[in-house]
């Protein structure tokens, strides 16, 4: 049932299960979910309270609502799975499987059958699937192996019937010629039975069984047959001392990790077969409008794809209605699929862990290819400041002056090597130090002490200029008891280029220019420093010049009083915020002067 929006009445949806579609003014399908309570479900995204933007986004563009009502929640699932395959909606997440890995198929049905390489699996197909393989050179190498041992025809059904002679796999002996020598079919099927417990992982078994006939073989004087059969052992034997055991029972599975990351989801599911890994798939999604059910939902998309469905699937996560999913799997393999999740013992771990390391290589190779930080860049860094661990956070204090006035510090912050706006921070100088170097203690100190308040230290604080400044932020580090933040100083040329790298510790700096990537990224977050500085002290002078103005012609207010003044209170905010006892209290001040200046402030605010 369509409905337009503008005339949803949510009381009149039935609290059945079922699938719900969002389309735009043109009919287009923009969202497509599913609910085991479809009253329930679309109500949700109308209740008063906060909405993320994405579905704000979309009830915005929204017109209709359509709903399909379904007998099962498992119903709904592979629903949900072949509308977004069909429509493709811009606020769906799309599982874009691209990739359809190896398979071996093999049809017992056939008088004479092959082992043939395929992409994909046939809906109803009868034939043996093994796989997928998620190396094709790996699998090339394993039949070219195999065909050594188990001589199986190459060529089609169709070619199969109109050759009248051997091809040349007959000559080099990786054939039987099926095609027009009398192969007697037991033999043949014998060939066929050790391809499919080769790859059912009755491997060792089969060797036993082969051993047992060469032996009988040259008992009988069948030298030329035993010798056939030798040769074929070793060639197993190769073949298996090259495959990796990761269980010790012929298990077969798919085992599923998720990794949620900002606004990315990333996962990765695991082939095992008959207790050998055969591989693994890495995704990366954007993430979805609603976090109940999503993987559940990726998990049918991917096993919709004509992919081969094992006996069992585990899940790394604990799943809500883990029922429903093992109906539908049921459903589209044909057959019972049991979702559980991963039990316990040393062997699964292992795979975890495999899972997980191999997931979170893929996604810091994702994130390479968008950002240098990740292709080697912190890693760069880090060993030139000699730090135990990768850096995030880098930050660089910088300050600004004009005539001994407007006194300010500036601190910018680049996390994961771009710049985190949310981080930045401006400093009035308070203290009565017109150098460089009381001015940088004061705003590394009120830096590192509020960090300590708020559990945000950075990992790097680089500080504009040489030895003495590194001397003094250390020294306020040292105050506060810090010793996890990286310090450096950043000395640079006469064109302000950044040069040289004073580190703690080290008598001789580091000559940047020697070391480009880390170069060109320091110059990039001193010159961001510099920039933050430099255009706060403009707006603060140009706010001590208004309040310079204000202040002339008050009797007894001379220029290099107005100059004391002007330089204890950081703004004109803060001079009309202060009592009449702190005015007075400034050098060279009086209680009398003060009354003259609030009279002056307080007129000016009446205006």
């Amino acid at each position: 049932m369509t409905i337009p929006l503008s005339q949803l009445e949510l009381e009149k949806i039935p609290n059945e299960p079922g699938v719900y579609l969002y389309k735009d003014a043109r009919g287009e399908v923009l969202y497509v979910g599913k609910a085991k309570d479809l009253r329930a479900r679309i109500s949700s995204y109308f209740r008063s309270g906060y909405l993320s933007p994405k579905v704000q986004r979309l009830l915005d563009t929204a017109k209709e609502l359509e709903y399909i009502l379904t007998r099962t929640e498992k119903e709904a699932l592979l629903l949900e799975a072949t509308l977004i395959k069909k429509y493709r909606p811009k606020y769906n997440i799309l599982l874009k499987d691209d990739k359809h890995y190896p398979l071996i198929r093999i049809n017992l049905n056939e008088d004479y059958p092959a082992i043939q390489v395929v992409r994909k699996r046939k809906k109803g197909d009868k034939a043996l699937y093994f796989g997928p393989f998620t190396s094709a050179k790996a699998i090339r190498e394993i039949l070219k192996l195999l065909s050594k041992i188990f001589p199986l025809r190459r060529c089609t059904l169709a070619e199969m019937r109109r050759r009248r002679a051997p091809c040349v796999y007959y000559q080099i002996k990786k054939c039987l010629a099926p095609c027009v020598r009398d192969v007697p079919r037991e033999e043949y099927a014998k060939l066929v039975q050790g391809v499919v417990d080769f790859f059912q992982g009755r491997a060792r078994g089969l060797l036993d069984k082969m051993r047992a006939e060469m032996l009988e073989l040259a008992e009988r004087l069948e030298f030329e047959r035993a010798a056939f059969l030798r040769d074929r052992i070793q060639e197993l034997e190769e073949v298996l001392n090259k495959q990796a055991v990761v269980l010790s029972t012929p298990e077969d599975f798919d085992l599923w990790q998720a990794k949620p990351e900002d606004e990315d989801l990333y996962l990765i599911v695991l082939f095992v077969r008959i207790g050998y890994l055969y591989g693994f798939q890495p995704f990366r999604l954007k993430k979805p409008i609603e976090e109940e059910g999503t993987l559940k939902s990726l998990i049918i998309q991917y096993y919709s794809e004509e992919k081969v469905i094992p006996d069992k699937v585990y899940l790394s996560w604990q799943e809500e209605n883990r029922e429903e999913l093992d109906l539908a799997l049921s459903d589209l393999a044909g057959r019972e699929v049991i979702v559980s999740p991963l039990p316990k013992g040393e062997e699964y771990s292992y795979l975890l862990e495999i899972a997980q390391k191999n997931l979170e290589h893929f996604r810091l190779s994702q994130l390479r290819k968008e950002k240098p930080w990740h292709d080697g860049l912190a890693e760069e860094l880090a060993k030139l400041l000699r730090m135990p661990d990768l850096p995030r956070f880098v930050e660089a204090v910088d300050l600004s002056q004009y005539a001994g006035t407007a006194r300010v510090g500036a601190i910018v912050c680049f996390f994961e090597g771009e710049p985190d706006k949310t981080r930045y921070r401006h400093y009035h100088i308070k203290s009565e130090g017109r150098d460089d170097y009381s001015m940088l203690y004061e705003v590394v100190y009120r830096r590192l002490r509020r960090g300590l308040e708020e559990g945000s230290l950075p990992d790097v604080l680089l500080i504009d200029g040489g030895k003495g400044h590194l001397q003094t932020a250390l020294q306020a580090a040292e105050d506060l008891g810090i010793t996890e933040v990286a310090l450096a100083g950043v000395a640079k040329n006469e064109k302000r280029a950044p040069e040289k790298l004073y580190l703690p510790g080290r008598k001789n700096p580091v000559f940047l220019p020697k070391h480009e990537r880390v170069y060109r990224f320091i110059w990039r977050v001193m010159e961001e420093a510099h920039r933050f500085a430099k255009s706060f002290a403009e707006k603060t002078k140009e706010k001590l010049d208004f309040s310079s103005e204000l202040l002339d012609s008050i009797p007894g207010l001379g220029p290099r009083r107005k100059k004391t003044l002007l330089s204890h209170f950081s703004s004109l905010d803060e001079l009309s915020q202060a009592s009449l006892e702190e005015i007075a209290r400034v050098p060279g001040f009086n209680l009398s002067l003060a009354k003259r200046i609030k009279e002056r402030l307080t007129a000016n605010e009446q205006k």
